[in-house]
């Protein structure tokens, strides 16, 4: 039976049958797929939760869900809406979402409702609101096949979008398309790369102004149909080539030969390297500027295509699962924009929360004690927000916690309350890769006990609250709901159906008048030479925080790193007389743990890298974020390095 990977955001199509799983011919992936997708029927069914559960006691549902309900009222009653805060994944699909925005923002109120995609893709959609109006690429998968460049900045296909990667080196091969990497460290894409830019962490702003700078020093930049273009110049100009070389790493005559490389039809792409920095919005501005500029904005072959981490990711945004959005890309702060969901919903004026708080924001209301009830549905952050450990600890604030989820997380274990949720090929619904492809997720077998889809618990749960029009049916159900949302948005579905989804729809996106602007740069920020910039990593192995891809012994035997491995430049472990095994002490503002050191050829001086997966980087993680996106600057934490008997 087809349906559709749940891991990355190229959202591969498969063929799944019993144990066996193949790319399927789908407009996302033309039959490619990579190694997790071959793991799915193997960990479907282990340590799996198959009943609800209250303080650590298997319980019927009937109790379960009246219990969470009465919580809810009596939270809501003592303390306002907001005292009772969501916080939901972006692993399910798009009508679970829907279900749980409309249960969390229209009948209970809440402003305290937030995505996991605010860790990975807030900045990338930012910008692309901020610049076109409208949080979407204007490039798919298939312009990969007409391009002549491609442009990576920040992102590694290599080991994390194999199957968009093999697509590339396909063109390359064929048609002698360039490769450009800008990356700070020598990831497996740079090593094939055509051209590598090796940038100091953080720089990526001041290299693609400077490179916009050369453009108008060339007299090859375009500023028609621009607003804030004048704010835009005087930025650019005043990172002249030689100037930037000297902040970035990267010589001045590199700059200006990538500036004269964009007279050809070129493809950008950008991923965490740009998204999880403190100027991650501002750095995508710049980049949605700089093809703007050079004639790469829209067309075959060209075009900005930020890399989605999750596969539904595009769908929380549809559905306004992140905080401040609502469905069809309406935004809370936007009166309009409330007051139809309102009347759509059929709830009361001002129901929804005006204001919005997110994940970054959540942490502190829970160390505050304000909130009272905590529901956390598809995702794992005892794991993957930042200061893991007093996050975990924070949790214990909070007089009720709901998970809601497949697996019995690390987050799980810290609940009052668990909800046992079918999981991925137990359900159907829809989801939206990110190049705009929608495309349908079958059902290809039975949850196990007594799980459920997510969305049945939520409208149980939601007409117990009182809500008659939590009351679905069906996903189809839902998903005719979500049509009747999105009509007269660029999101509008018209007459498509899940028939005709099973091939996927793909969204067309013309782009308009374009905006920018001038941007603040702290040079503070890479004149620290006495600390390291610690950078976390994904592995090609693993996924997010492993509840999936860490129970296949196949993926596990193919992780060749220890989970507490720390990997640091030749020249400093020569200066720190560190080699392979040995371990040091990492050392933060927030935190301090010992790892396992690692040389490698690939880091430039001052630079470690760390893998994400198992939580030992972001035990070290601050909460400093990207202003406007609110997303964690993951990739620029600061660190020393001391030995392991060292105060």
């Amino acid at each position: 039976m087809k349906t559709i990977c749940p891991f990355c955001g190229v959202g591969c199509g498969i063929e799944v049958s019993g144990n066996r799983v193949m790319g399927a011919d789908h407009i996302t992936n033309r039959k490619s797929m990579c190694i997790k997708a071959s793991i799915l029927p193997e960990i479907r069914e282990i340590e799996r939760l198959t009943s609800p559960m209250i303080n650590s006691e298997n319980v019927e549902w009937n109790k379960a869900t009246n219990y969470v309900a009465d919580k809810i009222k009596s939270k809501i009653k003592k303390y306002g809406k907001n005292a009772v805060g969501f916080y939901i994944g972006a692993q399910i699909p798009t009508e679970d979402q829907y279900v749980a925005t409309k249960l969390g923002k229209g009948i209970i109120g809440t402003g305290v409702f937030d995505s996991n995609v605010r860790l990975c893709m807030s900045s990338a959609a930012s910008s692309l609101k901020f610049s076109l109006g409208i949080p979407l690429p204007t490039a798919d998968y298939d312009d990969i096949d007409e391009a002549e460049n491609f442009v990576l900045i920040g992102v590694n296909p290599a080991s994390n979008f194999p199957v968009l990667w093999n697509r590339i080196l396909k063109r390359r091969n064929r048609e002698k398309a360039k490769v450009v990497v800008i990356d700070p460290v020598i990831t497996e894409s740079a090593e094939s790369a055509d051209i590598y830019v090796q940038i100091r962490p953080g720089t990526d702003l001041i290299l693609i102004s400077s490179i916009a700078s050369a453009l108008i020093e060339n007299g090859d930049a375009d500023f028609s149909e621009l607003e804030g273009k004048e704010e835009f110049i005087n930025f650019a100009k005043r990172w002249y080539p030689s100037k930037a070389s000297m902040i970035t790493g990267v010589p001045e005559e590199t700059i200006r030969d990538l500036a004269k490389l964009l007279g050809r039809k070129t493809l950008f792409m950008w991923g965490m390297g740009v998204n999880q920095t403190i100027n991650g919005t501002d750095t995508g501005i710049a980049i949605i500027t700089l093809a703007k500029i050079s004639g790469n904005l829209y067309g075959n072959g060209r075009g900005i295509l930020p890399l989605t981490g999750q596969h539904n990711s595009m769908g929380a945004r549809e559905v306004g699962a992140l905080a401040g959005m609502l469905p069809g890309y309406r935004y809370v702060d936007e009166e309009g924009d409330a007051e139809f969901v309102e009347d759509f919903w059929g709830v009361p004026r001002y129901t929804i929360s005006r204001k919005y708080w997110t994940i970054t924001d959540l942490h502190k209301l829970v160390e505050e004690r304000k909130i009272k009830l905590l529901w956390i549905i598809a995702t794992n952050p005892v794991v993957s927000v930042p200061e893991i450990k007093r996050f975990k600890d924070a949790l214990s604030y909070i007089d009720t916690v709901i998970v809601q989820d497949v697996y019995m997380t690390e987050t799980a274990a810290e609940a009052d309350v668990i909800l046992p949720a079918a999981g991925w090929g137990e359900r159907d619904g829809i989801c939206t890769s990110g190049d705009k492809t929608v495309s349908y997720l079958s059902a290809i077998g039975n949850p196990p006990g007594e799980t459920k889809p997510d969305w049945l618990i939520l409208s149980e749960i939601g007409v117990l609250l009182g809500a008659e029009n939590m009351k679905f049916s069906s996903t189809y159900d839902i998903f005719q709901e979500m049509k009747e949302i999105f009509k007269n948005t660029i999101l509008d579905l018209k007459d498509i159906n899940y028939s005709s989804l099973k091939d996927g729809h793909r969204r067309e996106f013309i782009p308009g008048k374009v905006k920018t602007k001038g941007f603040s740069v702290d040079l503070l920020e890479y004149l620290d030479n006495n600390s390291f910039n610690l950078i976390t990593i994904r592995l090609s192995t693993q996924w997010n925080t492993t509840t999936k891809t860490g129970k296949s012994w196949k993926l596990n035997m193919l992780t060749n790193l220890p989970r507490d491995v720390l990997m640091i430049s030749l020249e400093d472990a020569k200066e720190l007389k560190l080699k392979d095994g040995d371990f040091v002490k990492v050392r933060s503002r927030e935190n301090c743990l010992l790892a396992r050191v690692k040389v490698s050829k690939g880091l430039q001086r001052r630079v470690l890298y760390m893998p994400f997966h198992w939580g030992l980087a972001n035990a070290l993680m601050d909460w400093k974020a990207d202003p406007i996106s609110k997303e964690p600057a993951f990739k620029q934490l600061y660190v020393t390095l001391h030995k392991p008997d060292e105060n």
